[in-house]
C-alpha cells in the first residue's frame, strides 16, 4: 500500500532535480517577499537575483524612490542575511549587492489592444430554450459584434 504524501515532500523532490532549479529559486523569492512589511510587498514587481546581486524591480518611480533609501536597504541587508542563515540552500546567503530598479513602461489599457484579431460576426443560431442560456448567448453575440 502506497502512503499518500504530503505537497511540500511532492514540491521538495521536484525542486532537488536540476531542471526544476528556476522552480527553486522562485519559490525562495516568494518566501522572501513573506518576510517584508506589507506595503513593501506591494511595492515590488518582481526581485531576482544574479551575479551575486539581488535586483528588486519595483512597480513605478516613487516605489523606487521608497526603496532606494539607505534605511531600506540596510533594512533588506539584514534580513537577506537573516533569511540565507535560515535557508542555506537559497541563493540569498551568496547576495553582496542590491540593486533597485524603476519598471520603465506603463501599462497598456487593456481596450486598446486586444491580443486576437476577432473573425466572426456573431451571426448564429440561438437554439437554446433555457432562458438563461438563450441571455448567455445573445450577450456573447454582443461582445462578438461589438468587439
Amino acid at each position: 500500500m502506497e502512503k499518500i504524501k504530503h505537497i511540500n515532500t511532492i514540491i521538495n523532490q521536484f525542486v532537488k532535480k536540476p531542471h526544476h532549479k528556476p522552480l527553486k529559486n522562485v519559490l525562495f523569492y516568494k518566501d522572501f517577499l513573506k518576510y517584508l512589511t506589507p506595503v513593501k510587498q506591494k511595492l515590488i514587481h518582481k526581485i531576482f537575483i544574479k551575479n551575486e546581486t539581488l535586483n528588486i524591480i519595483t512597480i513605478n518611480a516613487s516605489a523606487y524612490q521608497e526603496l532606494n533609501h539607505d534605511d531600506t536597504k540596510f533594512y533588506f541587508k539584514i534580513l537577506i542575511k537573516k533569511y540565507g542563515e535560515i535557508y542555506p540552500l537559497s541563493n540569498f546567503s551568496s547576495i553582496k549587492n542590491i540593486r533597485i530598479f524603476s519598471k520603465r513602461y506603463e501599462k497598456i489599457k487593456e481596450e486598446s489592444k486586444k491580443p486576437y484579431i476577432e473573425l466572426s460576426l456573431g451571426e448564429f443560431k440561438n437554439n437554446f430554450q433555457n432562458e438563461l442560456l438563450f441571455n448567455k448567448f445573445e450577450e456573447l453575440r454582443q461582445i462578438i459584434i461589438n468587439g
